[in-house]
């Protein structure tokens, strides 16, 4: 499956459909989304993980990247939708809860 970030907002919300591996060789190209995703002006940036099926640490990372520069502007951030391999990897990684409820 060919990597892919589309993005769509709506009521002050920006969600990142990601599909795709999440790994090494793409999450650059989803940091930079995240990033310009978080200086677009949305109060909130979702980073829906539906279409994913595979993600390691490189994209565990960027996740937290992206929770990390959420916070220092002030904006919600969450990730929704990952199911099967993807969430109980990030179960496993301890960062599921960090991850999926938005803090403020």
């Amino acid at each position: 499956m060919t990597f892919s970030v589309a993005g769509h907002s709506g009521n002050d919300v920006l969600t990142l459909h990601v599909a795709g591996d999440l790994d090494l060789a793409t999450a650059d190209e989803l940091g930079r989304e995240i990033a310009t995703a978080t200086g677009g002006g949305a109060g909130e940036v979702v980073v829906d993980l539906a279409g994913v099926r595979f993600i390691d640490s490189a994209g565990i990372n960027v996740l937290l990247k992206g929770r990390r520069l959420a916070d220092e502007r002030h904006l919600r951030y969450r990730v929704t939708n990952a199911t099967g391999l993807v969430r109980h990897v990030l179960e496993l990684g301890g960062v599921w809860t960090h991850l999926t409820e938005p803090a403020r």
